[in-house]
């Protein structure tokens, strides 16, 4: 959606008043202005997009997961813990972008904040098992950054599809991040037995696939 300089007049009253609730849901005049006008006349504006998928993803997630209030306007994060020894905590950070490109929509960032070496090993192990899962599994070529505490994975529309609603994407969003972080959470569990909690991730995946979880 391109943009354009507009001239208009305005009570100082009301831009005192824009800028006011512009800071307060940390965003800018002129983002505000064109929000509140687009929500008036019903066009659906990149940033209302990006706000009604995020509402989708996080009208689905449970009690385990909090939502960062930090995280930025273009973006929606929320945290988990891992039990495991000091009980770690992974977050989870969603950006979708202003306008696809080609099929990707955004990209999902799962991360944690340690120092220890031998988690992050693990983590490394974890992330080669989900991403052969993947593989295997979807279909389709995904982009994946994988550094020691951080993996990063392009969001998609769904298969064969260019065009999705802001619903549908949350949903699907959203039923991945449930899944990845149950993975996770059962390798750690198993990890003395790292066959075994190959297995078991790999069983969870699977038994998500009937939510759409290989969609995207």
């Amino acid at each position: 959606m391109s943009k354009s300089v507009y001239s208009i007049v305005l009570s100082d009253d009301v831009v005192a008043a824009v800028d006011m609730l512009a800071i307060k849901l940390g965003t800018n005049r002129s983002n505000l202005i064109n929000q509140i006008l687009a929500e008036r006349v019903s066009v659906i504006t990149p940033e209302r997009r990006m706000k009604d998928i995020f509402d989708s993803i996080f009208s689905l997630m449970d009690e385990r997961f909090i939502r960062d209030v930090s995280a930025a306007g273009s973006a929606l994060a929320v945290r988990s813990s891992i039990a495991y020894k000091y009980k770690p905590t992974v977050r989870y950070s969603v950006e979708i972008l202003r306008a696809p490109e080609g099929e990707m929509i955004g990209n999902l960032r799962i991360s944690f904040r340690t120092r220890s070496q031998a988690f992050m090993d693990m983590l490394a192990q974890f992330y080669r098992i989900w991403i052969d899962i993947e593989s295997a599994y979807t279909g389709r070529s995904i982009q994946y950054r994988a550094e020691s505490d951080k993996l990063i994975r392009g969001i998609y529309f769904p298969k064969g599809r260019t065009s999705a609603g802001a619903q549908e994407l949350g949903a699907l969003i959203g039923e991945y991040i449930k899944t990845f972080d149950s993975a996770i959470k059962i390798f750690f569990s198993f990890a003395d037995q790292p066959e075994l909690a190959a297995v078991k991730v790999g069983a969870c995946y699977k038994s998500s696939l009937k939510n759409g979880i290989a969609d995207i």
